[in-house]
C-alpha cells in the first residue's frame, strides 16, 4: 500500500513585514507569521506530531539553515480504551 507523500513546511524571513512565515498545511490560507523562526518552527513541529513532516529553516539570506525531518507518532492513529471505574 502506497504511503501518503510528507508534509513539508517552510520558514522564512519575510523583510517587508518583518516576521518570519511558516507555509505548509497551517492555518487557513496555507501560511502563518511568527515574530521568530524558532516559533514557526515549534509550531511546525507540533502541527507533524501525528502523521510526520519535513521542517524546511532558512534564514534571513534565504539559505537553508536546517532541516528537521519529524517522525510520525506510533500511536497517533490508535484508540485509547481506557478502563472504567
Amino acid at each position: 500500500m502506497p504511503q501518503p507523500p510528507v508534509p513539508t513546511y517552510r520558514v522564512e524571513y519575510e523583510p517587508s513585514r518583518g516576521s518570519w512565515l511558516l507555509t505548509g498545511p497551517v492555518g487557513a490560507k496555507g501560511f502563518l507569521r511568527y515574530v521568530t523562526a524558532r516559533d514557526a518552527a515549534d509550531y511546525a513541529c507540533w502541527d507533524a506530531r501525528d502523521t510526520g513532516g519535513r521542517i524546511e529553516v532558512f534564514d534571513q539570506q534565504r539559505r537553508l539553515f536546517r532541516s528537521i525531518v519529524i517522525e510520525p507518532a506510533e500511536l497517533a492513529d490508535s484508540g485509547f480504551v481506557l478502563p472504567s471505574v
